[in-house]
């Protein structure tokens, strides 16, 4: 048997394909099973709401509320189909996190399946679009996306997204009604999962004229925009009734906060070619630019050199990329430290594998000429898999997450105030001081820090200092009824009822 038949044999015939996506995805990410929560989202989406999870009946009710269950508006994020996700989860396993992993586990394996089928809908090789589907499987930056809970709104997202562009294929192919209300669905359920589904009607627009060449204004382009015009307003007015305070940002501020968050673009880009300063709450001024400048360096030279790049997918790739990852670049409070959290990467990673298949050194491998490149795809794929494998340990707990964070993320004083929180729930107090007071240093307005140590000083009996730091809190959020609370119980317990009595009246 010649090597090529080897290959097609063993990796790409019929079902072979996404055999070997789930075995190896399932090999690399196993572990993540036995992982716990991190502390990040994953207790407020999951643990603070499991009675409202745990009741199927309320299964129409996450369509009239934010993601958080909250009027706040720096929570309004409405999320239905991921606390859908949650709710099926929470009717199997409650407050076991082993489901949640297991569910993430299984999202992730679908959309590396769905990459392939679309690679090859693109009419890109059968080897290359596996090579790519299992690079998207074990690639480091997507960890996040697999290992922490709250991760899966976007790899859900992706599925949405690709099944529904795999069915605008169909359609263009075929002119089938079927494949047309399928196209309708899937975006409807991107949308539902999160607001960035919006950019896949302008990556449906610029495949119909960058690629298939339709005419503007055509019959086809018609056809979807009624259909989306549809779905969109169903969703408008869906979510403006959920969300009582949405988010509000003029586009002065919005354009100003997307120049402002720019320059993590040349991160995100070091980090899918050199994935080495992985972190699991990134910052740009803790994150180096090196790796993205020596990426995007190859990346020109290497589509410089190409003869047989295909310009319009190159310019399609490169949309996917930018525009699918632009909206997390919109902070609404430009007062908050930005986090460019690599789960984010996610759906946008597809445009950029896009622009690599156009690079002739990606497009002339062949299996059938000789071996060296069986051999170079294995020793990238256990690359790859050894640093994930290494990484999706930083979320094995709440414990090690944020450790990892301060770690990577020095200067950022929400990560020293949640370890500070999280030593203190380890009965750490000592260390939850330290961690507390280096929060307030890199932020002396971060939120509770100064309650959560009037809880370490109440702890240790220290009474006069915790008064002394609730009332510094007070001083910040004078209508938090948490430190109101706390307040209260360090009067009590000092027999100063009359104090406890009067704490908090008027607010």
């Amino acid at each position: 048997m010649s090597k090529g038949n080897w290959v097609e044999e063993t990796f790409l015939k019929t079902w072979h394909p996404y055999f070997w996506i789930i075995f190896i995805g399932l090999l690399l990410y196993s572990q993540t099973l036995f992982f716990n929560f991190t502390y990040l989202d994953d207790n407020i989406l999951i643990l603070e709401k499991l009675p409202f999870l745990t009741s199927s009946s309320n299964v129409f009710q996450v369509f009239r509320q934010d993601a958080f269950h909250s009027s706040q508006c720096f929570e309004a994020y409405y999320r239905p189909l991921l606390t859908i996700s949650f709710m099926l989860d929470a009717q199997l396993g409650g407050a076991s996190p082993f489901i949640y992993h297991f569910t993430n586990i299984n999202i992730h394996l679908l959309a590396a399946c769905l990459l392939f089928m679309f690679l090859i809908k693109l009419k890109y090789r059968k080897e290359l679009a596996l090579f790519f589907s299992l690079v998207f499987t074990v690639h480091p930056v997507l960890t996040q996306a697999v290992a922490w809970i709250p991760g899966r709104n976007d790899s859900l997202l992706t599925i949405f997204i690709l099944m529904a562009f795999i069915s605008f294929l169909n359609f263009l192919e075929t002119k089938n009604g079927k494949s047309y209300l399928w196209h309708l669905l899937f975006f409807a359920l991107a949308l539902f999962t999160k607001e960035s589904a919006l950019v896949l009607i302008i990556m449906c627009v610029l495949y119909l004229h960058l690629i298939t060449k339709e005419r503007l204004f055509s019959s086809t382009e018609k056809l979807f925009a009624i259909g989306w015009f549809t779905i969109i307003t169903l969703w408008f007015f869906l979510r403006h009734a959920a969300l009582a305070n949405p988010i509000k940002m003029t586009p002065s501020n919005m354009v100003r906060s997307l120049l402002g968050n720019l320059p993590a673009i040349i991160q995100y880009i070091g980090k899918i070619l050199l994935p080495f300063n992985l972190s699991v709450l990134p910052i740009i001024q803790d994150t180096t630019f090196v790796y993205g400048f020596i990426a995007i360096t190859l990346l020109t030279i290497a589509l410089f050199l190409s003869k047989n790049k295909c310009y319009n997918f190159i310019i399609f790739g490169s949309f996917w990329f930018i525009l699918f990852l632009l909206p997390s670049f919109i902070q609404p409070n430009p007062a908050i430290v930005a986090y460019f959290i690599e789960h984010r990467i996610y759906l946008p990673i597809i445009g950029f594998i896009i622009i690599l298949l156009e690079t002739d050194m990606i497009k002339n491998l062949s299996a059938k000429k000789n071996s060296s490149p069986i051999l170079g795809a294995v020793i990238v794929l256990v690359l790859l898999t050894i640093i994930t494998f290494n990484h999706s340990k930083n979320f094995k707990n709440r414990l090690n997450f944020w450790e990892n964070a301060v770690k990577t993320s020095p200067h950022s004083s929400l990560a020293h105030r949640n370890l500070g929180t999280m030593y203190y729930l380890e009965e750490q107090p000592d260390k939850a001081e330290s961690k507390y007071k280096k929060s307030l240093e890199l932020n002396p307005q971060e939120p509770m820090v100064h309650n959560n140590l009037g809880l370490v000083y109440m702890k240790k009996n220290m009474f006069k200092k915790a008064e002394e730091e609730f009332r510094k809190e007070l001083a910040i959020n004078p209508s938090n009824n948490n430190v109101c609370f706390n307040l209260r119980l360090l009067y009590y317990k000092q027999n100063k009822l009359k104090d406890a009595q009067g704490t908090g009246e008027g607010l």
